[in-house]
């Protein structure tokens, strides 16, 4: 799974003279979380909303009318930005973006190819594609076998067994158990018996676990 194929497209972005209050406007217009801060076609860091709302709550919080009319007419993203903000690459794979997220603590990457911004990803695009590799909405079925006893061509046969058995497989992934070292074998499928396709896979010898 690339990151280009998954990431938003043509993000919107702001230069970093832009006031506070005008931010606050753009954020507010598109309902993200993040915006990239772009000048002259280059990257220069990115602007959270977080970060916009802290300055605007602390402004209110003081009631003085120096600070709400500095908010307002003086105080520029470049003052609030996080600068030289870490990246993805097109190439780089969305197993990459959530190592780097949970290593960093971060949800939200600005996505280059090479030197040009040309796109972002963010937790909810990961999330909608494991929406999408899970087939949510779609009313898939699910299996999860015990995949430690997995060898060769058994994914093969894994398949060719679930369609005789009149299903039809959407998706299969290997999963590692939470502090352990055993892994599990996930399949969707639409089928209108799940049963008999999980009896078709025991009968091969494939242990089910859920």
């Amino acid at each position: 799974m690339i990151i280009k194929n998954w990431m938003q497209k043509d993000p919107i972005t702001i230069s970093s003279d832009t006031l506070a209050s005008e931010a606050t406007k753009i954020f507010d217009e598109h309902r993200v979380r993040f915006i990239p801060v772009v000048d002259g076609g280059k990257l220069r860091g990115i602007l959270p909303r977080r970060d916009l709302r802290h300055a605007a709550s602390w402004v209110t919080a003081t009631q003085s009318i120096y600070e709400v009319n500095f908010f307002n007419t003086r105080l520029k993203v470049k003052d609030l930005m996080v600068r030289q903000p870490i990246t993805l690459s097109i190439d780089d794979t969305v197993e990459t973006a959530l190592t780097r997220g949970a290593k960093l603590g971060r949800t939200f990457f600005p996505v280059m190819d090479g030197e040009k911004l040309v796109g972002t990803t963010c937790d909810m695009d990961i999330f909608n594609s494991l929406y999408q590799i899970l087939g949510i909405g779609k009313k898939l079925m699910g299996i999860t076998l015990d995949a430690e006893q997995l060898e060769g061509n058994d994914i093969k046969e894994i398949v060719q067994e679930i369609t005789l058995a009149g299903g039809a497989l959407h998706s299969l992934f290997t999963l590692k158990l939470p502090d352990s070292d055993e892994k599990r074998l996930v399949l969707r499928f639409e089928a209108e018996d799940a049963e008999r396709v999980m009896s078709a896979l025991e009968k091969k010898g494939y242990r089910v676990v859920e």
